[in-house]
């Protein structure tokens, strides 16, 4: 999110995307973009409607789902930022969330089993859970990183004027126990940390280059500790190694908001307009396997911003969480 984070994005033509995501990035660029192949492609998944799609004895009025996770057990977890919305003309609001930030979700009745995070947070921005079922959350408007156990007890924190986050966006683990932070809004920078805490490098400066971010807007790793960064405002995803060096760009992946591993593929969560998301799954080389729009045809409802996502063991299940007025959890099934 930028400048004025929320704000719907001008509608660009496809003229125009062939012309920004044409960059000099050298042989190792992927035109990811309006393949013949992928437009071609079935919706690979549907809205499951019969899913409850937010809590209402739990909020007066509906909360943004910024992001989501599937715990260890199987859970759903809805990352929210109770009554702090992150509007354009608001911006981003500073007090702290009175509200539980995380919604512990039956996956199968969508029934709340149980929430936490109260007090904690200002403006939760993405959540992961790890190999260990430890949950890390990155809250943008404290310049934090937080690191729970499955049932919400602390572990530690960093931030503060040592680390220098200057409105991080999202975390991930590697296989040794170090993880990546994506420093965001304001640093245009990726992070690297051991498993104390400790920083180990910096990669990035704000730009359209190699190794240069327009709003790192979220980063996944996959089981080769290969890291994938959803470049937003430069319509690509770069791919580093563990020693932050690129190994390859993909280009014209319009406005990438969330990306997430799974099994072999790259899910990475696009926001076309402010009303028309995609997810794409994409393979190591970047070529698109298989999508779908998170607002389906013919629904009038509100899916606006879709932000934060996570994908079940087997790819079957795609949960959404929505911003802006939508503020809905919604989940996808395989066709």
């Amino acid at each position: 999110m930028s400048a004025a984070p929320h704000a719907a994005p001008r509608a660009l033509s496809r003229r125009r995307f062939f012309r920004t995501g044409a960059l000099a990035l050298g042989s190792f660029s992927v035109d990811a973009l309006f393949s013949a192949a992928e437009a071609q492609l079935p919706e690979s998944h549907m809205l499951d409607e019969h899913w409850p799609t937010l809590l209402p004895d739990v909020y007066s009025e509906r909360c943004q789902v910024a992001g989501v996770a599937i715990a260890k057990n199987g859970n759903i977890l809805a990352l929210n930022r109770g009554e702090n919305h992150w509007m354009p003309r608001t911006g981003l609001k500073r007090q702290i969330v009175r509200k539980p930030a995380v919604l512990v979700i039956d996956p199968k009745s969508g029934v709340l089993v149980t929430t936490w995070g109260t007090g904690i947070f200002t403006m939760p921005h993405q959540i992961h859970v790890d190999h260990e079922g430890n949950v890390w959350i990155v809250d943008c408007g404290s310049n934090m990183v937080f690191k729970f156990d499955a049932v919400g007890t602390p572990l530690f924190k960093i931030g503060g004027r040592e680390i220098g986050f200057n409105m991080p966006t999202d975390v991930a683990l590697l296989s040794d126990g170090s993880f990546v932070v994506s420093d965001g809004y304001v640093n245009a920078r990726v992070v690297r940390f051991d498993p104390a805490g400790k920083r180990i490098a910096a990669w990035g400066t704000k730009g359209n280059g190699p190794l240069q971010f327009q709003t790192p807007h979220s980063i996944t790793v996959d089981d080769a500790d290969l890291l994938y960064i959803a470049d937003r405002e430069n319509h690509r995803v770069q791919v580093l190694n563990a020693r932050g060096e690129v190994q390859a760009v993909w280009t014209n992946v319009e406005r990438p908001l969330t990306a997430r591993f799974n099994k072999g593929s790259i899910y990475v969560l696009s926001n076309l307009e402010a009303a028309k998301g995609i997810v794409r799954q994409f393979d190591r080389k970047g070529v698109v396997q298989a999508a779908f729009h998170t607002k389906p045809a013919m629904i009038e409802d509100d899916f606006e911003w879709p932000h934060g996502l996570a994908v079940n063991g087997d790819g079957s299940v795609i949960y959404i969480g929505f911003t802006l007025t939508s503020r809905r959890l919604r989940r996808y099934r395989c066709v």
